[in-house]
């Protein structure tokens, strides 16, 4: 399975605001220190926040931050608001539709990869982010 760009950046996103201790963000400053398109980060933002990811206020003084801590944000809950239609296959006009069981066994592949990113959280993510960082200083 390979994710869109859209949840990449979504992505990207969460974790930047996992590194600014609760301050607002600019989308500016989130599209350049992430090298994203500030319209298509402003577009990513406003699907996350509309889904409770992110809480946003405009004018002076606003900006993007999490909504809620990281150890509150489902991985899976991100991918599914993220890859809304995400289907791995379409048999539309394929002559062996009948007989072949490929349909189910990757509705199952997906249900399962679902499955894993369910037991993560935002927090899981970057602890292990800075597990790997830190191993790597050391």
């Amino acid at each position: 399975m390979q994710l869109t760009r859209h949840t990449d950046y979504a992505l990207r996103l969460l974790i930047y605001l996992t590194d600014v201790d609760g301050r607002r963000a600019s989308i500016a400053e989130v599209a350049e220190a992430q090298d994203i398109s500030r319209t298509h980060l402003m577009k990513i933002a406003n699907v996350l926040a509309h889904r409770g990811f992110l809480d946003a206020a405009r004018g002076r003084g606003g900006g993007i931050q999490l909504a809620r801590p990281a150890s509150e944000i489902n991985l899976g809950e991100v991918i599914r608001a993220t890859e809304p239609g995400c289907a791995l296959i379409d048999c539309t006009g394929c002559r062996l539709a009948r007989r072949c069981k490929l349909p189910g066994i990757f509705d199952e592949a997906h249900e399962a990869f679902k499955a894993v990113l369910a037991r993560y959280s935002l927090a899981d993510l970057i602890r292990e982010r800075k597990t790997r960082t830190g191993a790597a200083a050391a």
